[in-house]
C-alpha cells in the first residue's frame, strides 16, 4: 500500500497515510488546497489548527508513531457544514473521561486539542472504542 493517497470527489476529500508527521503535513496542504478550489467561509487558521491536532493525536497516541499502522481522514462538505472523521489503528481512549478534564494551559505540549477544537466551535463526538474522532462545524 502507498505511505500516502488522497482522492477527491465535488464534496469530500479523503486521505489515507501511514502514520508519520511528514504525512500530516500533505494530508493538510492536501485539504487546504481541496477547500481553495471552493467558496468555503472558514477560518483557514482554526481549520489547519484544529485538522493538525486531530490528525497529531491519531498519529502520536492513537498510533504510536508506528509508521505500518494507517490514518484515515475525510472531510465532507454540506449546505452549511464542514464535517471531518479521522480514524487510526489504535486501541482507542476513554475520551468520556478526557472531555471531562479540566482544559489545560495553552502553553501545554500535550492534552490542549480536545480543547481547542471545542473552543473554535467544532462539535465532536467518538466511536465507542474511541479510535475515531467525528468533527462538525457550521460554515456560511
Amino acid at each position: 500500500m502507498e505511505d500516502f493517497f488522497c482522492s477527491q470527489t465535488g464534496s469530500s476529500i479523503a486521505c489515507n497515510f501511514a502514520s508519520s508527521l511528514v504525512n500530516i503535513d500533505r494530508t493538510v496542504d492536501a485539504v487546504k488546497n481541496f477547500l481553495d478550489r471552493r467558496d468555503i467561509v472558514i477560518s483557514q487558521f482554526e481549520l489547519v489548527f484544529v485538522l493538525r491536532e486531530a490528525l497529531n493525536n491519531a498519529v502520536i497516541h492513537g498510533n504510536d508513531n508506528d509508521s505500518s499502522r494507517r490514518v484515515d481522514c475525510t472531510l465532507r462538505l454540506a449546505r452549511n457544514t464542514i464535517n471531518i472523521t479521522v480514524t487510526d489503528q489504535g486501541k482507542g481512549f476513554d475520551w468520556r473521561r478526557q472531555l471531562g478534564r479540566t482544559p489545560v494551559a495553552t502553553s501545554t505540549t500535550s492534552g490542549r486539542g480536545l480543547n481547542a477544537m471545542l473552543r473554535y466551535g467544532f462539535a465532536m463526538r467518538f466511536n465507542a472504542a474511541g479510535n475515531t474522532l467525528y468533527l462538525t462545524k457550521k460554515i456560511r
